[in-house]
């Protein structure tokens, strides 16, 4: 009987520690590349970078960057790589709307405001079909060798939210022990944008690169 209960708890401690996952590591996928139409297209998808910090934050007052870079390389060989075009930018920002409770995500070409932060999320880390321009104007040779990289840059706290909290926590009197001044300092805006920065733990920026594999022009898929 006992042999039979120490059996029961070996299994018990040990399967919710192999159920119990971990966030996965910021990375940036290009996915896919091919030809639509005389254009080079592509798909990019950023992960691990919204976690339940990142929404907590947001939703705390912060404002969140994501910006992608995409460059496309000619392969030399026996030499430097020589980059082919002007790089493409594309950037968003997430915020949070208190008054209508609900998240904003502000584009290029994408305005969004919605309750749920998974369509959030979704809009702005998976691009499925992004334009790199046209293979002729780019002058690209049918048959060499590209390859496409993708920066991401992610900061949980854009720069003029981190400006409004050091200008919030600097001012005048802000270390005084009155406590009418202390109350006054724990509730608003000004403190919740504060924890949220404290949350951050040390803004929690990521710069991601990833590359696509090589291909020549003449073998891509047209769609």
């Amino acid at each position: 009987m006992f042999q039979k209960l120490g059996t029961l708890l070996i299994v018990i401690t040990i399967v919710p520690a192999a159920a119990s996952g971990q966030e996965p590591e910021p990375a940036v996928v290009i996915e896919d590349v091919w030809r639509h139409e005389g254009e080079l297209r592509f798909s990019v998808e950023a992960t691990g970078l919204f976690d339940e910090e990142a929404q907590r934050t947001i939703r705390q007052g912060g404002t969140a960057a994501l910006e992608y870079t995409i460059e496309l390389y000619r392969r030399r060989a026996g030499w430097f790589d020589t980059i082919v075009n002007t790089p493409l930018i594309v950037p968003f920002r997430v915020s949070y709307d208190a008054f209508e409770r609900k998240y904003r995500l502000l584009g290029a070409d994408i305005r969004l405001k919605t309750d749920n932060f998974d369509d959030i999320v979704a809009q702005c880390t998976k691009l499925d079909s992004v334009s790199m321009g046209s293979i002729e104007e780019m002058k690209m040779d049918m048959n060499a060798t590209y390859y496409l990289v993708a920066r991401v840059s992610y900061q949980p706290l854009t720069v003029d939210t981190i400006d409004e909290l050091r200008d919030w926590v600097s001012k005048p009197g802000s270390r005084s022990s009155d406590r009418e001044s202390a109350e006054s300092r724990s509730s608003g805006v000004g403190s919740r944008l504060a924890r949220a920065l404290m949350s951050a733990a040390g803004y929690g920026e990521e710069e991601l690169r990833g590359e696509s594999r090589r291909f020549k022009p003449s073998d891509l898929p047209e769609r």
